[in-house]
């Protein structure tokens, strides 16, 4: 069948193209769907587009083109000989790049979305599974301080989170634009660290003692050394972001005060939960997800403020362009498919 998908040409160079995808055989746990929405997330599409991926240690072989996209609501077409579970009509979320139509593997990363929920706001759930291993991994309690350091989707929704687990919730960006839908989403209190002093802000409102966990959800190596000096004695720093750009500096203050003080550095990625859900192990992928969607239903995650532009996929340079170079304009960016 003829389909389309979004393609990364080169660094910066992104196009709207035809290919061919086989309807068959369909894979015996497969379903054939047909794409609503899909995401963009700024962070990993993002270093694929600008090309900063290939900084990445240990990332092996890179070369365009590149096919992006992992946030993925779609109507089920068709279905495999030994597909349980799911039937051509019902609408799932999956891992799916940004395609018109696509295969997914059910045993792979694929749930379906529940009744009453919209596929626009569904799509924001496969973004907000990124942020959950952050709140996973950090050992805090009901009304623990948790500075959040980013504002993009992701960081957004770790603080949302952290809020919905009783944290005292500080997010700080350099964007008041994001600061702003921050506030909206109900964290109540923000810092611009181009606008005020950042340590001050913090030691403020901790009584002078640090964050209790600090969550990096940028991605910038020189962030994790700040976020180490927000931390409080027996604090965590959670790295959500991936560091990918190579920076040269001195870590010993940084690691001589995680030493003095017993600060705990913990990664979040969230591939290091298993995808299927299982009695043996208390988290997975597939499990955060059915929480998500539940909480996007309810109303208790907010996706209203975050979504910024909806496109058509024909746009697609304009929407990767934007949240390159705008971030005090676009945050979060969805695919119109229909």
């Amino acid at each position: 069948m003829k389909a389309e998908r979004i393609v990364f040409l080169e660094p910066y160079k992104v196009i709207l193209e035809d290919f061919e995808l086989t309807e068959s055989p369909l894979g015996p746990k497969e379903l054939l769907i047909k794409t609503l929405y899909s995401v963009i997330s700024a962070g990993t599409e993002g270093a694929s587009f600008t090309g900063l991926e290939r900084e990445v240690p240990g990332i092996g072989e890179f070369r365009y083109p590149r096919y992006p996209g992992y946030g993925n609501v779609g109507e089920v077409l068709a279905v495999g000989s030994e597909v349980s579970g799911y039937q051509v009509g019902d609408i799932v979320l999956s891992t799916a790049p940004h395609a018109s139509h696509w295969k997914v593997n059910t045993e792979g990363v694929c749930i379906k979305v529940p009744e009453g929920l919209s596929p626009q706001i569904a799509v924001f759930a496969r973004m907000a599974a990124v942020a959950i291993t952050a709140a996973r991994k950090a050992d805090f309690s009901l009304g623990d301080s948790v500075l959040v350091i980013g504002m993009g989707l992701v960081g957004n929704f770790a603080a949302q989170l952290s809020l919905m687990n009783g944290a005292d919730v500080m997010a700080v960006d350099i964007s008041d634009f994001r600061l702003q839908r921050a506030k909206e989403c109900g964290i109540e209190h923000t810092v611009n660290p181009q606008r005020e002093e950042l340590k001050k802000a913090v030691m403020d409102w901790t009584k002078e003692k640090g964050a209790q966990i600090v969550i990096e959800a940028v991605g910038k190596s020189e962030l994790i050394a700040s976020a180490v000096e927000l931390t409080r004695c027996h604090g965590e720093v959670i790295l959500l972001g991936s560091p990918r750009k190579r920076v040269t500096m001195d870590v010993t203050p940084m690691l001589f005060r995680m030493h003095v003080q017993g600060i705990m550095m913990k990664g979040s990625l969230e591939w290091l939960y298993q995808i299927p859900e299982s009695d043996f192990v208390r988290h997975s992928i597939i499990g955060n997800l059915r929480k998500l969607l539940g909480w996007l239903l309810s109303g208790a995650l907010k996706t209203s403020p975050l979504l910024t532009h909806l496109l058509p996929p024909s746009e697609c340079q304009e929407a990767y362009d934007g949240l390159d170079k705008r971030k005090d304009e676009y945050l979060g960016v969805v695919f119109n498919w229909g």
